[in-house]
């Protein structure tokens, strides 16, 4: 069985700052889809764009700057939600719904994952393992450790890292990384998701954690139970 697919019209955005850039998983390894069932390959035009996860039958979850500037979908997506505050200040909240035309059919390569209880908190050490797709019928994983906000915001200074964000990877090291392709994934943490994919500066580069939306944060789980009762 391979990835599902998720096929919709969009308009790729930029980044807003030169050196930040929406990536694909280095220093991972090959998985199957069985270990990652959740996650959507998310086509544009033909072309891979994005990644998402399934979050139940008729929704799933991507990154806000995925899924602005959208011209019309083709089935299954009927809607698109981005977090109406998004990008206030550069990427915090960077989360979307995507809902689907019709229920998903669960499988052993299909299978929706759980999200976390609003404010709950990770603890210190945890290693988050994201996946990503290279193609549709190819997923990649990695695991990333966590790194602390105020470490992440002196990586990415002006830039700030809020409440909404957070932070994992090889700090000081680097060598593992998201990259390229992987925003709008997801980092899951004992099979719960964590974050969605957001931003990076580089692909693996010491001092240069990969950046998440927290989906623990208030305002985003606040966001995803209204779009999907979840």
């Amino acid at each position: 069985m391979m990835l599902l697919i998720v096929i919709i019209c969009l308009t790729p955005c930029k980044s807003l700052l030169s050196n930040i850039t929406l990536e694909r998983i280095v220093g991972g390894r090959v998985a199957t889809c069985e270990q990652f069932p959740h996650q959507v390959s998310y086509v544009v035009n033909n072309s891979y764009f994005c990644g998402g996860f399934i979050i139940s039958k008729r929704f799933i979850l991507t990154a806000a700057h995925c899924a602005q500037k959208y011209n019309g979908t083709v089935i299954p997506i009927v809607e698109v939600i981005p977090y109406p505050g998004y990008n206030r200040p550069p990427f915090d909240k960077d989360i979307a719904v995507m809902r689907t035309s019709e229920d998903i059919e669960f499988n052993s390569c299909t299978r929706p994952i759980a999200l976390p209880p609003r404010g709950s908190l990770l603890r210190a050490g945890s290693t988050m393992t994201q996946g990503a797709s290279i193609l549709p019928d190819r997923l990649m994983t990695v695991d990333l450790n966590l790194v602390s906000r105020s470490r992440c915001q002196s990586a990415y200074s002006p830039l700030r890292i809020t409440e909404n964000m957070l932070c994992a990877g090889n700090y000081f090291l680097g060598g593992k990384s998201t990259c390229q392709g992987d925003s709008g994934g997801v980092g899951a943490i004992d099979g719960v998701a964590r974050g969605v994919v957001s931003f990076g500066r580089g692909c693996g580069k010491r001092l240069s954690p990969s950046v998440f939306a927290s989906l623990a944060a208030p305002n985003i789980r606040d966001f995803i139970k209204k779009h999907t009762g979840l």
